[in-house]
């Protein structure tokens, strides 16, 4: 599993001393990914590379819940509307209606999701004066101490932290 660092910087000098410092780790055990960065209100940073949505939002975690709860709904339809005169007819009611559902609450579930900011990521950027930078950083959660404590010593200042279930299956 990844976890995603969020960490204020004074200013940008600092920053790009911390992204020049995670460089070599990125095909180190510790799987370092990005770093991204936004500033005041979550917009990107010139010259910097601009955080997705998964990052700042709750998109990810959206999609996921969308698809569980409509393909459960799909199954109960299909279990009370299908066709189970044979058993591959059964068989194809509830499969389609647990792929087609499924898929169509995991666009809907990322849809709603990106419309929630990560709260205390949300309030830090909003917090941001001037010249201050926010880094968004993914490693391997057993390696976020080592990072932290490698950007903590460069000016870093923890704000959120948080766990990315599922990290491959970004189909949105």
């Amino acid at each position: 599993m990844r976890t995603l660092l969020c960490l204020r910087f004074k200013n940008a000098a600092s920053a790009r001393t911390g992204w020049e410092k995670l460089l070599p780790l990125v095909r180190a055990p510790a799987h370092v990914t990005g770093p991204w960065f936004v500033s005041r209100g979550l917009r990107p940073v010139e010259s910097f590379p601009g955080a997705d949505a998964t990052h700042t939002t709750f998109r990810h975690e959206g999609s996921i819940a969308g698809y569980a709860i409509f393909a459960i709904l799909g199954l109960a339809l299909a279990g009370y509307y299908g066709d189970h005169s044979a058993p591959l007819s059964g068989l194809t009611t509830y499969g389609l209606g647990f792929v087609v559902f499924g898929v169509c609450g995991w666009l809907l579930g990322a849809l709603c999701g990106s419309m929630l900011p990560r709260p205390r990521l949300a309030r830090a950027a909003a917090l941001l004066s001037q010249d201050e930078i926010i880094m968004i950083v993914g490693c391997k959660s057993s390696e976020t101490e080592t990072i932290k404590t490698l950007l903590y010593e460069l000016g870093g200042v923890g704000i959120d932290e948080h766990g990315d279930f599922l990290p491959h299956l970004h189909w949105t």
